[in-house]
């Protein structure tokens, strides 16, 4: 079984982050891979089982106000978490929250002039595209061990079919047997990647 959890769902899902968990969900159900779908909320306990997948979306300045301190809270579990084998998914203001809670992160982030454009980003296996719309000195895409940081939102997981089989092989340690989409599916949705990528150049 593969486990992913939505950190804090009614706080982070402001530009359709939670799509970034569908995404998954959808692709491993379609593979007759069994999934299990939590979520948490400040306040509850993580368990004691780590996930396969975590995301932590992205959010307004009044929903981190309310959650900030309950996220540093469970940051050494996340951590912990990372260490081992569990792949994480932080979109913008999620990204930025866990600078100087988790190890490898600078511990500030600074502002800067809004940008807001579609881009496309070089990463590991290939190209990224996304909508970048941020006033947050970040990366665009950036792996740090187990976590992703990014300021894409689409969600990205909907858009880069590649990345996405690329995250599911990592959460499945490689066994990636029965996951490829069907020819028509994967037709549709390179033709998407690639008007996409068309769009982020005009």
């Amino acid at each position: 079984m593969i486990r992913l959890l939505e950190l804090y769902p009614e706080h982070l899902n402001l530009n359709g982050d939670r799509g970034n968990l569908v995404v998954l969900q959808r692709r491993l159900e379609w593979a007759a891979i069994e999934v299990q779908v939590s979520s948490y909320r400040p306040g509850e306990s993580l368990g004691s089982e780590a996930p396969d997948f975590v995301l932590l979306g992205h959010g307004s300045p009044a929903a981190w106000r309310q959650i900030y301190a309950d996220l540093a809270r469970i940051a050494p579990t996340l951590q912990s978490w990372i260490d081992g084998s569990t792949q994480m998914l932080a979109v913008s203001s999620g990204f930025a929250a866990l600078h100087g809670l988790i190890r490898g992160l600078p511990t500030e982030v600074n502002k800067v002039p809004r940008i807001s454009k579609f881009e496309v980003a070089e990463f590991e296996n290939g190209q990224v595209v996304g909508y970048k719309n941020t006033d947050l000195d970040l990366p665009t895409l950036e792996r740090f061990g187990n976590l992703i940081g990014t300021v894409l939102h689409g969600p990205i997981l909907a858009k880069n079919t590649q990345f996405t089989s690329d995250l599911i092989g990592l959460m499945m340690n490689g066994q990636t047997k029965n996951l490829d989409l069907s020819p028509a599916i994967s037709r549709y949705a390179e033709d998407a990647c690639k008007l996409a990528i068309e769009l982020s150049s005009e």
